[in-house]
Formats: C-alpha cells, sequence, structure tokens
C-alpha cells in the first residue's frame, strides 16, 4: 500500500508540471517523494508491514533480472541503484495535406481543377536537462527545459529480460507555419511556399506507447544500451516483436484560423489513433572492453487506423457560398477578423488506410567502474491517408546520459 501511495504521489507530481511557474514547487515535492521511496526501499524500515512490503518489492525485481540472464553475456551489476544525469534534444515533425477539386473549382467552370494544400508544423527542437533514478529495470526522471517553452513533454519506461516499454506524451502550441501549395487547373500547374505566423496557435497533442518482446533475452538486453540497468559483455542479437501505438490530435480551429482552415476542406480539428505491429532486430556489438554499440530497426504496418474530423463553416470564405447561408468574400485587409464567427460544425470519423512506418534506434555506451556515458537515439515516422487527406509525422529525440551505480 505504502508503495501504491508513493507511485501515486509520483505520478500526480508529473502531471502538475505543465507551467514554469509550477516547476520549482513541483522539483520540491518531487524531491521529497523519491528521498521517502527510497527510504521505504534502500534504508532499514520499522518492524510490520512497511518493512514486509518494502523487502518483497525488492526480492521480487532482483530476481525478475538476475535469474534470466546468460552471465557469460550480461552481467547483472550488485549495485541495484542508478543515478543519471541527462540531456535531451527532441523534435517532432508533421504536416497535413489536403487535396481540394470541384468544391473549389466548380464555380469557376473548370471540372479538371486539382488544389493541394499542405500545412508544415515544425516547432523549434526541445532541450531540456534533468536526472533520473532507477532501481533495476524500474525508475523516473525529471526534466527542466532550457528554451523556457510552454508545452509538456512526459516519458515513462520500464524494462525487464525480455520485454521493454516506453510512453511518452508531448503537448505544445505553435504559429510560425510554413504551408506549401500546388494548385492545377487546364494544364497548367503553379507551386507556391510561405512561412508566416497565423492568427491564433495551432495546439497539438502526442502520445506514444512504444514496447517490445525479445526472442534471445538471455544473451541480448536492450536494456543494456537503453538505461544501462544491466551490461553486455560479449556481442549478440535478436528478433523482438514490437508493438507501437500513436495518437495525436491537431487543432487549429479559431476562427482567426479560418482561411487555414477552409483550405484544409473546412477540417479544424483532427483527431488520429493509429496501433502498428513490426517485427524487428536489434544487435548489441561489444567491440572492447567497456564499449556497446546497439542497432535496432523495426518495420511495422498499421492493423488500426481511425481519425475522426471535426468541420467548420464560416462566415466568410475565399471560394463561394455555403448552402443556405448568407456569407462573405475575404476583404484585402484584415477588417474580417472582428467579424468572423462560426456557423456551424460537424464530425465524421473515418478507417485509414494501410501503413508502413518505422521503429528505430542507435546507440552508443561506455561502462568503467561504476559510472557510464550514453548516447542514445530514436526515430519514428508515422503515416495517415484518409480520403482526400494526409498526414505525415517524424518524431526523434537523442539523448546523452552520465550516470553512477551504488
Amino acid at each position: 500500500m505504502f508503495f501504491c501511495f508513493v507511485l501515486f504521489s509520483l505520478i500526480r507530481t508529473f502531471a502538475e508540471l505543465n507551467t514554469t511557474r509550477q516547476n520549482k514547487m513541483n522539483l520540491k515535492t518531487l524531491i521529497l517523494t523519491t528521498m521517502l521511496a527510497a527510504t521505504s526501499l534502500a534504508a532499514p524500515a520499522q518492524d510490520g508491514w512497511l518493512k514486509r512490503t518494502a523487502y518483497w518489492l525488492k526480492h521480487r525485481l532482483d530476481s525478475m533480472i538476475v535469474q534470466k540472464y546468460d552471465s557469460a553475456y550480461i552481467e547483472v551489476p550488485k549495485q541495484p541503484w542508478r543515478v543519471v544525469l541527462r540531456t535531451k534534444l527532441s523534435d517532432i515533425d508533421m504536416s497535413e495535406k489536403s487535396t481540394l477539386g470541384d468544391e473549389v473549382f466548380g464555380m469557376y467552370g473548370l471540372d479538371d481543377g486539382r488544389l493541394a494544400w499542405k500545412t508544415h508544423i515544425n516547432p523549434a527542437p526541445s532541450q531540456s536537462v534533468g536526472f533520473y533514478v532507477g532501481y533495476r529495470g524500474l525508475g523516473f526522471g525529471y526534466s527542466l527545459n532550457l528554451l523556457k517553452r510552454p508545452g509538456l513533454n512526459l516519458t515513462f519506461s520500464s524494462t525487464g529480460a525480455r520485454y521493454g516499454l516506453t510512453a511518452r506524451f508531448r503537448k505544445f502550441d505553435i504559429s510560425d507555419i510554413t504551408v506549401e501549395a500546388v494548385m492545377t487547373a487546364e494544364g497548367k500547374t503553379e507551386k507556391m511556399t510561405e512561412s508566416g505566423t497565423i492568427g491564433a496557435p495551432i495546439h497539438v497533442t502526442t502520445a506514444i506507447i512504444d514496447g517490445y518482446w525479445l526472442f534471445n533475452s538471455r544473451r541480448f538486453s536492450q536494456a543494456a544500451a537503453y538505461n544501462q540497468s544491466v551490461i553486455q559483455r560479449r556481442s549478440s542479437g535478436s528478433l523482438m516483436l514490437g508493438g507501437l501505438y500513436q495518437q495525436t490530435k491537431i487543432d487549429l480551429s479559431s476562427p482567426l484560423n479560418a482561411p487555414l482552415v477552409e483550405l484544409h476542406g473546412n477540417i479544424g480539428k483532427l483527431r488520429i489513433m493509429q496501433l502498428n505491429l513490426g517485427l524487428g532486430y536489434g544487435y548489441n556489438w561489444v567491440p572492447g572492453r567497456g564499449w556497446l554499440l546497439n542497432a535496432m530497426v523495426m518495420p511495422t504496418v498499421s492493423v488500426f487506423s481511425k481519425s475522426k474530423f471535426y468541420y467548420y463553416e464560416f462566415n466568410y470564405t475565399q471560394f463561394g457560398a455555403i448552402d443556405g447561408e448568407i456569407v462573405k468574400y475575404y476583404p484585402e485587409d484584415d477588417s474580417w477578423e472582428k467579424d468572423i464567427k462560426v456557423l456551424s460544425t460537424s464530425s465524421a470519423s473515418k478507417h485509414g488506410s494501410m501503413q508502413l512506418n518505422v521503429n528505430a534506434r542507435l546507440s552508443v555506451t561506455y561502462v568503467w567502474k561504476r559510472y557510464f556515458l550514453n548516447v542514445f537515439g530514436q526515430l519514428n515516422r508515422f503515416a495517415y491517408d484518409y480520403s482526400n487527406t494526409e498526414v505525415r509525422m517524424l518524431d526523434w529525440y537523442v539523448r546523452g546520459s552520465f550516470g553512477v551505480r551504488f
């Protein structure tokens, strides 16, 4: 029960890390909670249920790790705890493309017209520093954003001899975008690219859950390359099964973004869910004492893909009248911003086509005595196609670590 309370306190603390003003207070809360958790697990406890619970948990974690490896290939350190200083650079590159046809060109008497409109969302990379505290394959971390940019970026991970699980959550707003347009009409094609600041921020939320299951877990360890809970002493590889769930929400529905919404087929909000399954291969190469180089590639196929579109109609238009409503054309100045309003909304759900995505990782680790250095990178690519709408997303990060065992 006590451990559940500690875990709940940690989760609640992380959930509150969404504003800059709260960071100092939350950091104090997190440190106090960490000390409480460490005391319950590592220090002598009072007689009774607290001592029995701490002993049972420690024994359980140790037995999950120690008994499942070939000691000739993988070493389980005698020091179960790790304290790690980390720096991280992460980025997300997203684009949404809509193709408009008769609804735009029909009013001009053109039957073969097409307008492909692509909005590119790429915020500045997120840079952070922080720490990580782990016991065997479990642990938690806290980081501070160096850029003071509004948003939220959380990560949770758990690894065992056979499995690994990582959950990442990111939320941010962006007003600076790049738009690309390709218009084809009467056999002629015109292209345009422009960058600028839109009337209101686009709100983006992404959640990624990434897991794997190893076939050769006795001689190969992903954990040795990515959280250093064990040490790989001899080179080995393994096939692995993997699953990747990704959910994204894009909201640009503010009336101040009405021209952009109309160019995207009146889609003001878009929520996407996708489940990917794949078979990949990972290899740990030990070129010399203390060194470890890891590479993992896993092609995945989307076995489930669903989106929900939220459509918005405004009282201004760039192309023509809306059925049953009196609308105005945008003037040359910005006077429409004071008069713009939503006339109607609707929604529709659609299932997407099967897509080929990819999950890739690279890592370099050096271990000496009780210390270790690590550089780790991960790349995820996602693709979605729904009738006349396409979404592409690249999500990557690079993390550097220095840690000590005790």
